[in-house]
């Protein structure tokens, strides 16, 4: 009996032992924060600019999110919010809300 205890307690606190996800951080190395607007923009000059809605076809979704053509447009600012209301920094491969 004492055996299965020990093989339990040490598999339940490996399995609390794991890391949190990443923080994700922004191009100045700042970490990303709820509620705050950002604008996504690609790393690569010349290849387009911000993320914007833009009209389309589909009458049932009449509305995409596309990259801008030119470069100097920066798009529209975009806020992340996780699910869990109560955390405030933004994590890799977590849940979350990004609103336009």
């Amino acid at each position: 009996m004492k055996t299965l205890l020990l093989l339990l307690l040490s598999t339940f606190s490996l399995s609390m032992g794991q890391p949190s996800p990443t923080q994700v951080r922004d191009l100045d190395g700042n970490l990303v924060r709820s509620g705050t607007e950002y604008y996504i923009l690609p790393v690569i000059r010349g290849m387009g600019g911000g993320l914007i809605l833009a009209s389309t076809r589909n009458d049932s979704c009449p509305l995409d999110v596309v990259q801008a053509n030119k470069e100097v447009y920066n798009g529209m600012p975009l806020t992340f919010i996780p699910v869990n209301p109560k955390k405030s920094v933004i994590r890799e491969s977590t849940d979350l809300n990004i609103i336009f």
